[in-house]
């Protein structure tokens, strides 16, 4: 099927206020990161982007409403994870192409790799392909955005696991990952780092299950709640994040009641996911050099318009990327899970 038609067709049912919300807040990241290399500049603007680490947390409540929303409309865990993989894994080892071709071309250009550190034996290579990375082992990220998608895998496994569960136990299973991060250390490198931003995914997946689930688990609804704001305001998180993830949070539930009609940034909000991906290795490994010239750092609407080109053109890649990419993977993971529910439901 070709990449446009697969388009029309994903398009056909969406939540147009996440669309929005995940676009913003990618591209809120990217202007953060196009700046982050250069001196810090006491101006509206740079004050504002230096925020933009809250795209983080947004990105993490959407994606627990939104991944609990896909489980619950997944015949089973082996569908919902395979079709997960489809959705992370091939776009992101296409990002590290991107970031290769940053690499090689400083290589050319400067005669060294100035670029990112990259792995440095097999045994790193493969756990970069696989995403065993910061914060889960000691391998440094090759691309500043991918300790996020650590945190994702990790959420998409706890999922998964619960549904292995039967339904009676499903709420438990989550109302204990939900204690861990009260009663548990909370740093890195260790089996149990996705507990510092897992009160933020449960905060979206607490809101799909109220808004969609059936009402037999009111109180376990209410425990998680409970739990997962307790989890906000007492781990050590940067400021305003427990803010941020309680709006997003109440905007999903103001939308559910009053949904946002389909708008001109709605349509874009599926590029998001491509414009995290590949705006640090283009927009700093490749043209962040732009930024190291004094009179674009120092005049402000200088700034402002180098910005807005660099994510103009981050966005025309990534709905390149999208269409090409993301698309063609999300419906293969599609195609195999039917293809599974199809053998398993054959007489023959």
């Amino acid at each position: 099927m070709a990449p446009l038609k697969l388009y029309h067709n994903y398009m056909s049912k969406r939540n147009h206020l996440i669309d929005v919300l995940r676009l913003l807040a990618a591209c809120w990241v990217a202007l953060m990161h196009f700046n982050q290399p250069v001196s810090v500049i006491n101006n509206w603007y740079r004050n504002f982007i230096s925020l933009g680490y809250l795209g983080v947390p947004v990105f993490f409540v959407i994606s627990g409403y939104c991944v609990y929303l896909a489980a619950e409309h997944s015949k089973n865990a082996k569908d919902f994870i395979v079709r997960r993989f489809f959705r992370i894994f091939p776009p992101y080892w296409f990002s590290i192409l991107i970031v290769g071709l940053a690499v090689t071309l400083s290589i050319i250009l400067l005669g060294h790799n100035d670029v990112t550190v990259l792995p440095k034996t097999a045994a790193g290579i493969i756990e970069t392909i696989a995403l065993l990375v910061v914060p889960l082992t000691k391998i440094q990220v090759i691309n500043w955005v991918y300790w996020t998608l650590v945190f994702e895998i990790f959420f998409y496994l706890i999922i998964w696991f619960s549904l292995l569960l039967s339904l009676r136990l499903r709420s438990f299973w989550l109302i204990i990952i939900s204690i861990l991060p009260l009663v548990m250390p909370v740093h890195e490198y260790w089996f149990f780092f996705f507990i510092k931003h897992w009160p933020e995914f449960c905060l979206g997946l607490i809101v799909y299950r109220v808004l969609h689930c059936p009402k037999t688990e009111i109180w376990q609804n209410a425990v998680l709640l409970l739990l997962t704001i307790w989890g906000l305001f007492t781990i050590p998180l940067l400021a305003y994040i427990p803010v941020t993830s309680i709006v997003i949070a109440l905007l999903i539930v103001i939308n559910h009641y009053s949904p946002l009609k389909k708008t001109s940034l709605s349509q874009w909000g599926d590029y998001s996911y491509s414009i995290y991906l590949i705006h640090v290795p283009i927009g700093v490994f490749i043209l962040g050099s732009v930024k190291q010239i004094s009179f674009v750092q120092t005049h402000l609407f200088v700034n402002l318009g180098w910005d807005l080109l660099l994510l103009a053109i981050i966005v025309v890649l990534s709905r390149v990327m999208y269409l090409f990419i993301e698309l063609p993977a999300i419906s293969m993971g599609k195609k195999i899970t039917a293809g599974y529910s199809a053998k398993n439901t054959n007489p023959n």
